[in-house]
């Protein structure tokens, strides 16, 4: 179950547009910024580009596969879209009990 400082994170954000994927990563990074998530690497991970670098403005690949833990209570989240052919992805939890769909 999140915690109180990744609750916030616990919805289902559609990613449709490259808009879309841009505030997903502004978000990710400040989360990361702050303290409340870390980045997980992904072994099998079709990204080429290491996530600090995407969010400090390097380009995306055709598929983007990042995953973050809560520090505080080691919640899984992940986002992930498929860039190349515009068929999106998702910022989501890993754990589908607490999602909320995003307004």
């Amino acid at each position: 179950m999140p915690c109180a400082k990744c609750n916030d994170l616990c919805v289902r954000f559609p990613i449709r547009s490259p808009r879309e994927l841009k505030r997903a990563i502004e978000i990710a990074k400040q989360n990361v910024d702050d303290g409340t998530v870390s980045e997980v690497q992904v072994a099998d991970s079709p990204s080429q580009v290491r996530f600090s670098q995407l969010a400090a403005g390097e380009p995306w690949d055709d598929i983007v596969r990042y995953r973050f833990r809560c520090n505080s209570c080691r919640e899984l989240f992940s986002l992930h879209a498929e860039t190349y052919h515009g068929s999106g992805g998702y910022w989501e939890p890993e754990n589908k009990r607490p999602v909320r769909e995003n307004l």
